[in-house]
């Protein structure tokens, strides 16, 4: 299992990750889902598609209505935008699709996801920042990875400053109910997941924050493999 799991896509969309993106596909032909979306899904596909066609990434557009789970054994690459992430496991689970996607990567289809598109890889998605805007009553995840992920991670706000909860504070909150680790991703910050390790990729600018029930949160630089115990 080869994967990318990244905080996020950045504006002007993929300016800070193009490169390892398109290092790491290299010469697959990638399809690209673009389920995430609230918005226009073509438009959405047609900015990957340029920013991305020049590093020699040639994208195809994966849409969920217009495919069979027996094409997906054809993919060999996937790339998953970010977006909304109740909208995108909602329509990967109408479509019937979490188990033929998650058979594809643990068989060496390569993944690149980015913040939603991370978010989905998890245990379940009640991690998200997003809101669940369509009323989901389903946030199993694809179970690719042993945790949950929250990217666009924040450190703690100083309280003199601010009386809202903490991104740490409502991590805590979930842990009194899931036991689920939960790995956190400051911005263009990603982790590179090979089988069973996972690696703060090397470029990362930010740190990646390891959070497991009832302990103190571990934090993790670029380059540092994370531990989950």
């Amino acid at each position: 299992m080869k994967m990318l799991l990244f905080s996020n896509s950045g504006k002007p969309l993929y300016h800070w990750c193009k490169q390892i993106i398109a290092d790491f596909f290299k010469d697959k032909s990638v399809y690209f889902i673009s389920a995430a979306s609230a918005f226009d899904e073509s438009q959405y596909f047609a900015s990957a598609s340029q920013v991305l066609k020049p590093l020699g990434v040639k994208l195809n557009h994966l849409l969920f209505d217009k495919i069979s789970a027996d094409d997906l054994d054809k993919i060999d690459a996937f790339l998953v935008g970010g977006g909304n992430t109740y909208r995108l496991l909602l329509e990967v689970k109408k479509y019937k699709l979490a188990e033929k996607i998650r058979s594809r990567v643990w068989g060496g289809a390569l993944y690149v996801g980015l913040s939603a598109g991370a978010n989905i890889t998890g245990s379940d998605i009640l991690t998200t920042n997003d809101w669940n805007i369509l009323g989901s009553t389903d946030f199993e995840g694809l179970k690719l990875v042993p945790f949950n992920i929250n990217p666009h991670y924040g450190a703690p706000q100083d309280r003199i400053l601010t009386s809202a909860e903490s991104r740490d504070d409502r991590i805590k909150e979930y842990h009194q109910f899931h036991n689920n680790p939960v790995v956190a991703l400051e911005e263009e910050t990603y982790l590179e997941a090979n089988d069973k390790h996972f690696r703060v990729g090397n470029s990362s600018k930010g740190i990646v924050k390891v959070f497991l029930r009832n302990k103190e949160p571990e934090i993790y630089k670029a380059g540092e493999l994370i531990s989950i115990k």
